[in-house]
């Protein structure tokens, strides 16, 4: 995978094969590999919730980012039920999108408004910020930039949240994708894929100059 240069980053992967003596092993800035999908999950939840206090500590507000596709899917699971026992600060979280797809119907924003918005009404719609997309295709990157400039000055995220896809690419920083526009942290880029070939991303110097990453490898068909 061509991320490089984390700041603070957890890399979690699924494997089928049990720890010898424990089930999970987790380290900041190293690796936490289990073999239980499930608390993955967990663990990802319970890392984005000490960022959030750690960061409200000197900051006004929090800025995460969540990647699309199946794996965030449990990550909402277990935020949805932590935030259901415990009190969290949601009126200071901001929530951007690390990619999109430029088709309304494979949105991955459905995934984000059914499975995590919809069942924490206190998180505010207006810090919520969806990538611009119509029925007709992306939309203009370029304001997505102004937005996010405008709501978080120092540009960067204080938790993001990638997937990995099979051949490596994640967000939607697929290999040989083809630039079609570009902006200081975003891209509208065409991908090699049969689903949703336009898509809408985050750079890669975004994602380096996150506070703190989350890579989630989950599947057999996945290495790291």
């Amino acid at each position: 995978m061509a991320v490089t240069n984390f700041g603070k980053f957890l890399i979690a992967g699924y494997t089928e094969n049990p720890m010898e003596q424990e089930h999970i092993k987790f380290f900041n800035k190293a690796f936490m590999v289990s073999d239980h999908e499930e608390h993955l999950y967990e663990h990802v939840v319970h890392d984005v919730v000490r960022v959030i206090g750690e960061t409200l500590e000197s900051s006004d507000n929090v800025h995460i980012a969540v990647s699309g596709g199946s794996t965030i899917l449990g990550v909402y699971k277990y935020l949805v039920a932590h935030s259901s026992k415990n009190s969290l600060p949601w009126d200071k979280v901001h929530i951007w999108q690390v990619d999109e797809r430029c088709e309304s119907t494979h949105a991955n924003a459905r995934d984000l408004k059914k499975f995590l918005l919809d069942d924490i009404p206190e998180i505010p719609l207006s810090q919520v910020h969806f990538m611009p997309i119509s029925d007709t295709g992306c939309g203009d990157i370029a304001a997505y930039q102004k937005e996010f400039s405008s709501a978080n000055p120092k540009r960067k995220f204080n938790y993001i949240i990638l997937g990995l896809g099979s051949d490596g690419h994640t967000a939607s920083l697929f290999p040989g994708s083809k630039t079609i526009s570009e902006t200081a942290d975003f891209k509208h880029v065409e991908v090699v894929t049969s689903t949703s070939p336009k898509r809408l991303t985050v750079t890669f110097d975004l994602i380096n100059r996150s506070d703190w990453v989350s890579v989630l490898v989950v599947g057999s068909e996945n290495e790291i």
